[in-house]
C-alpha cells in the first residue's frame, strides 16, 4: 500500500517515538524538519514563530 506524503511523515514520527502516539504529540524536537507535520497536518504558527 502506498502512503500519502503526510501519512509517510506520520509513520516516520511514530517510528521515531517507538509507536507511542502520546510521544509524537508531545515531541519537543523542534529542529526536526518533520515536526510541523507530525500530527498529520501542518500546525498553525503561534506568536513570534
Amino acid at each position: 500500500m502506498r502512503l500519502t506524503p503526510i501519512k509517510s511523515i506520520r509513520q516516520k514520527c511514530l517510528d521515531c517515538c517507538c509507536d507511542q502516539i502520546k510521544d509524537v504529540r508531545e515531541c519537543n524536537i523542534k529542529h526536526c524538519a518533520l515536526h510541523p507535520y507530525r500530527m498529520g497536518r501542518r500546525q498553525a504558527k503561534q506568536g513570534g514563530e
